[in-house]
């Protein structure tokens, strides 16, 4: 399964009631708060009071307060008619963390990170101390006061999402109004008193890499309100002010070219002018160089498909797309009667505006009923967001005589009717990569997407125009690119060459076209069991101290094994003696290899793979007793690995290493006091297990 979520940014205002964690900006609902001990909160009028003595405060009520809040960096709160100071408080991972006085009216903004100390301490709290968050509360101090409350909000920081376009639009919740400036960030409308004020950007810590970045529009009507524009890179020393410019800077001309280099942009603010008015913003939009992801093949309509009915013959498909109906596709019916064959397909994708729900009947196991797959089936259904379908996996789809077959397509519930756009089904071509990348820049989500995917074994980066690190979750991921283009220091294939191959165990290889490793390494650890497989996908000498064997035959449930006196490429081999061995190689040549690679009894495979219950046998340490196993249902073999082909009805196979070449080993070592391996190689300083020394056998 192609593994390939887009993400998408979206404007959203999180209203009471919805959990916090989906919002880029959450207000309180002051209006249901209550105090304790000595404070009161009158709702009518927002106002918090208190009379002297110790014991006062009032937690922000609704549940979004609490719970994991590692992803929001700002308190922001607005005070009026403010008589004696007061703070906000949070409980945190069983502490307190004090935040600073608010001595003063107005809009106040509270950098999480920075303004709030563990109490009586100077310690600041951590995104660590904010996955464990209890309340956050008001609290006062010893003599009475009150002030007056509203707009009480946690946000997260800015982040820029860049579709395939190039384009990313600012959430509009990111700005922050201060001194005669009001923004309502509701309706994007923008007041300025005529005192003087900023608005300004809500900026991660760390900021943003702007040296991709094009350009910027500020999409406006109604009045000019802003004197100015200022954006700057503390970190590079990089800033500059825009006047004329203020509302569409250009990146790549003139003096804002210096934003080439900018890759930690942390202060976005206009400031206001002195005229009295309103603006309204419908969007901050920002273009970028962009690095494209697409998936290769293209998906087939699934109407395009035979129907057929249960006994092989042709039938007619209901299709019901664009029309407003309770049934889609099929035969309406959640009897299995008719089918469509999806075998081989990876994804169904039903296509519609929103994502109202759906149900897909598919035919169970036994034939006699339906498999009711739908919108809530976690693991196996997901929204795409930004291509506006559901996807259905259907590797996780109950098969029927080791076939999918699909029955029909129907809304949400019963006599619900709505509409949907198009039913596609969606299969990887052969030997395609799992991703194709194009461009130069900044990455999409639907890059990132595919940079996570630790299922992917191969990139085709050719499409790459500009210097770029492509880091894949999956470190054995393969990438072919052109030179120069990525920059990368292992696993990139540039005209059939791969500088350096380094391959990690038990992780997915896949060599997506025959290619040169001018080096190659492979670290294997055999446990304290002292045996292991392996299989490679390049010819490598032996390590010193391990023994390598070719399992050959059985005898009476006895493996009979043959001595290997190196790695050959997609040759499995069993591992004898315990310990951490580094294999490696020069200009070695790597195949293009599909499925199970075979060597006697032994199949290796490159990806976690289902060992077959009839004939198949995995080596384990069942209580210290370390043999090839009879496979159960649900036995895999990890990337890297082997399981035995035996068809022996014995439950575990042992082996016997005096059939190998001991024979041959004791005669090469007669009475010269040397060392020699079981597998015949001369031993410098024999370490533990066993040797042969003038022709006799010892155990070191």
């Amino acid at each position: 399964m192609r593994k390939f979520t887009k993400l998408m940014l979206t404007l959203t205002l999180c209203v009471f009631g919805l959990g916090v964690a989906n919002a880029k900006k959450y207000y309180a609902d002051l209006s249901s708060a209550s105090a304790v001990g000595n404070a009161t909160w009158t709702a009518a009028t927002n106002t918090f009071a208190w009379t002297a003595g110790s014991y006062a405060y009032m937690v922000v009520p609704g549940g979004s307060f609490s719970g994991d809040l590692s992803e929001y960096t700002q308190i922001g709160l607005t005070v009026s008619g403010l008589e004696n100071e007061f703070r906000v408080d949070i409980l945190a991972n069983g502490k307190t963390f004090t935040g600073k006085s608010i001595n003063s009216n107005g809009k106040i903004v509270l950098n999480i990170l920075s303004d709030f100390n563990l109490q009586w301490n100077p310690d600041l709290i951590t995104k660590e101390d904010l996955k464990s968050v209890s309340a956050v509360r008001f609290n006062t101090n010893s003599a009475s006061g009150s002030a007056v409350v509203t707009d009480f909000y946690i946000a997260k920081p800015a982040s820029l999402l860049f579709g395939d376009d190039g384009k990313a639009e600012l959430d509009l919740t990111d700005l922050i109004a201060t001194g005669g400036l009001s923004f309502n960030d509701k309706t994007g409308v923008l007041t300025n008193d005529g005192t003087g004020g900023t608005l300004y950007v809500n900026m991660p810590s760390e900021g943003i890499d702007f040296s991709n970045f094009t350009s910027m529009t500020v999409n406006r009507s109604d009045d000019d309100l802003v004197d100015h524009l200022e954006i700057k890179d503390t970190k590079n020393s990089i800033s500059n002010g825009f006047w004329g410019s203020k509302y569409n800077v250009n990146f790549t001309v003139g003096d804002a070219m210096k934003f080439n280099n900018a890759t930690n942009v942390n202060s976005i603010v206009w400031y206001a002018n002195s005229t009295e008015g309103t603006m309204t913003i419908s969007s901050i939009t920002f273009g970028a160089n962009v690095v494209s992801c697409t998936l290769p093949g293209t998906p087939v309509v699934l109407n395009t498909l035979q129907y057929y009915n249960m006994d092989g013959t042709k039938a007619t498909a209901t299709w019901n797309v664009g029309v407003s109906t309770d049934t889609y596709y099929g035969s309406g019916s959640s009897d299995p009667t008719n089918y469509v064959d999806l075998t081989g397909y990876e994804e169904l994708r039903i296509h519609r505006d929103d994502n109202t729900g759906f149900r897909a009947f598919f035919i169970n196991a036994s034939g006699t009923g339906t498999n009711n797959i739908n919108n809530n089936t976690a693991g196996t259904v997901s929204w795409d967001e930004s291509e506006s379908y559901w996807k259905i996996d259907l590797t996780k789809v109950e098969k029927y005589n080791g076939k999918i077959y699909l029955n029909t397509i129907k809304s949400s519930s019963w006599g619900t009717k709505n509409i949907v756009n198009n039913i596609t089904v969606y299969k990887t071509p052969v030997d395609a990569p799992n991703y194709i990348l194009s461009g130069k820049g900044t990455f999409t989500p639907a890059t990132i997407a595919a940079l996570a995917d630790e299922n992917a074994t191969y990139i085709d980066a050719t499409g790459i125009t500009g210097p770029t690190a492509l880091s894949s979750a999956n470190p054995n991921c393969m990438i072919t690119a052109n030179a120069g283009m990525v920059t990368n220091d292992k696993n990139v294939i540039v005209n059939g060459i791969c500088a350096n191959l380094e391959l990690t165990d038990q992780k997915p290889f896949k060599a997506p076209v025959d290619f040169t490793a001018t080096a190659a390494s492979f670290t294997k650890t055999v446990t304290d069991a002292d045996y292991a497989t392996l299989v490679l996908p390049f010819n490598a000498a032996l390590p010193t101290g391990v023994e390598a064997y070719n399992a050959t035959s059985v005898t009476n449930s006895v493996i009979n094994t043959t001595v290997a006196e190196s790695i050959v490429a997609n040759k499995p081999v069993l591992l004898k003696n315990e310990g951490t061995y580094e294999f490696t190689a020069k200009n070695v040549e790597v195949a293009a290899v599909e499925g199970v690679q075979t060597n006697g009894l032994l199949n290796g495979v490159y990806a976690t793979t289902d060992v077959p219950t009839e004939n198949g046998y995995v080596l384990q340490n069942q209580g210290g007793n370390v043999k090839f196993y009879k496979a159960i249902a649900g036995t895999t073999v990890k990337a890297f690995r082997a399981y035995l082909a035996a068809n022996n009805a014995d439950a575990r196979l042992g082996f016997d290493f005096e059939t190998t070449g001991i024979k041959k080993v004791e005669n090469a070592a007669a009475n010269n006091g040397e060392f020699f391996n079981l597998a015949g190689q001369r031993v410098a300083q024999p370490t533990k297990g066993l040797y042969i020394m003038n022709g006799k056998k010892f155990i070191k």
